[in-house]
């Protein structure tokens, strides 16, 4: 036991070369998307970035067709008192979480 934490050398040698080799491996897994969170990304593998990639870039964008309230009515994208049906709980026409009569999605008053 020559060195003063107690360890032999040759288990301090390994202990080295495996930190040499963890670093390299960390730096070549390292991609970025985006801007997603780096503590997500150490903990994804670089198959799961890829795949978030990809499936990021196909999904299709949620940008409406047109703003005309009454057409988007009849494609059933708004209730009549401009709530949209699906997703968020918003009215389209006021922008904000209640209709023109200052009542909610459910019909109770906020």
């Amino acid at each position: 036991m020559a060195n003063s934490h107690g360890l032999t050398s040759r288990i301090v040698k390994k202990q080295a070369a495996a930190r040499k080799l963890a670093k390299w491996k960390k730096k070549s897994s390292q991609i970025y998307i985006w801007n997603e969170n780096p503590q997500v990304r150490k903990n994804q593998s670089y198959k799961d970035r890829k795949h978030y990639l990809e499936n990021k870039k196909n999904f299709p964008k949620k940008k409406l067709k047109t703003k005309n309230v009454s057409n988007l009515v009849e494609q059933w994208i708004l209730d009549e008192r401009g709530f949209f049906i699906k997703g968020k709980k918003k009215n389209f026409i006021t922008k904000s979480m209640v209709d023109n009569s200052g009542l909610d999605f459910y019909g109770m008053p906020r």
